[in-house]
Formats: C-alpha cells, sequence, structure tokens
C-alpha cells in the first residue's frame, strides 16, 4: 500500500486511498503509514490533500499518531480547498479527543471560525468543543467568535457552535 501511496500514478494513489480508509475504519493500520500521508498533503490533486488530512484524523481517532502529526497538520490551514480544509479542522478534533493538542492547534482552529465556508467553520467549532473536553481551553477568543455563530443561519453552524459552548463552559 506505502508503494502505491507514494505513487506518481494518480490511479493507483486514489485505489491507495480507497483501500487505506476502509483499513482505517478498521483500525488495522499502524504508525507506518504516517510518512506517506504527509507526502500526500502537497499533492497537486485537492481530493487527494482531502482525503490524506482525513486519513491523518482517522488515525489519531484509533490513537495512532507521531510526534510531528500536528504541526504538519496545522500547515494545511490556507490550502485552497474547503474540503481540505474541514477535514482539518476535523482532524485536530480527533487528535484533541485523544489528548493531544497545543497552542498551535488551538490558533489554527481559531483561524478556521472565521473561514468562508460554513462547513469548514462549523467544524473547527466542533473541534474546538472537542479540544475543550480533553485539553485545558481557557480562550476568550473562542467563546466570542463561537457566540457570533449562535446567530447563523445555517442550523450546522449554530448546532457546532452551541456543542463548543457547552463544553467549553464546564
Amino acid at each position: 500500500m506505502i508503494d502505491w501511496l507514494t505513487s506518481n500514478d494518480d490511479d493507483a494513489v486514489i485505489g491507495a486511498l480507497n483501500e487505506l480508509e476502509q483499513l482505517l475504519r478498521r483500525g488495522d493500520v499502524g504508525e507506518e503509514i504516517i510518512k506517506p500521508l504527509f507526502q500526500l498533503l502537497s499533492h497537486k490533486r485537492d481530493d487527494v490533500r482531502a482525503r490524506a488530512v482525513w486519513c491523518l484524523g482517522k488515525l489519531g481517532q484509533n490513537k495512532v499518531y507521531g510526534d510531528y502529526q500536528l504541526i504538519r497538520l496545522c500547515e494545511m490551514v490556507e490550502d485552497e480547498d474547503p474540503e481540505t480544509r474541514e477535514n482539518l479542522a476535523w482532524a485536530l478534533g480527533e487528535l484533541a479527543g485523544i489528548g493531544l493538542g497545543d497552542r498551535r492547534s488551538l490558533e489554527t482552529l481559531l483561524h478556521l471560525l472565521n473561514d468562508d465556508e460554513n462547513g469548514v467553520r462549523s467544524m473547527a467549532a466542533w473541534s474546538i468543543g472537542r479540544y475543550a473536553e480533553k485539553l485545558s481551553l481557557d480562550d476568550r477568543r473562542c467563546v466570542e467568535r463561537l457566540e457570533e455563530m449562535l446567530k447563523s443561519s445555517n442550523s450546522y453552524t449554530r448546532s457546532s457552535a452551541e456543542f463548543a459552548l457547552e463544553k467549553l463552559s464546564k
């Protein structure tokens, strides 16, 4: 699988990502897959980058992670693809959910709260809630932005903000 993920053939990469996603859903993948996934974060195709970020988040959810995972993921904050940024917010929430997180990941989530895309903002709010569940979080900027999001016309955005504010108040 690693050979396919690092292939120059886009079809092979997509096929490997499809297979990897299935393995990750079952928790059948280890740390050896992290480096090839990081290489895909600079791939020219949006869908490949988005799926690589999702896979890294799923690895975190499965409690498989590398020391540099947060740093490299946070670098994706300015990616042009909204799905990649939404997956980034989700991945940071999953890593926070297992107790991983740092100031940089929080700053990344705060940045994503102001994204142009509703899905990105909603996922960032949800992830801040996950962050607050497991990690010490005392940042007034989160509360102010989340309170603004409660006024959104998008119900998913409002419910994500409510979730995060509830977790922050505990």
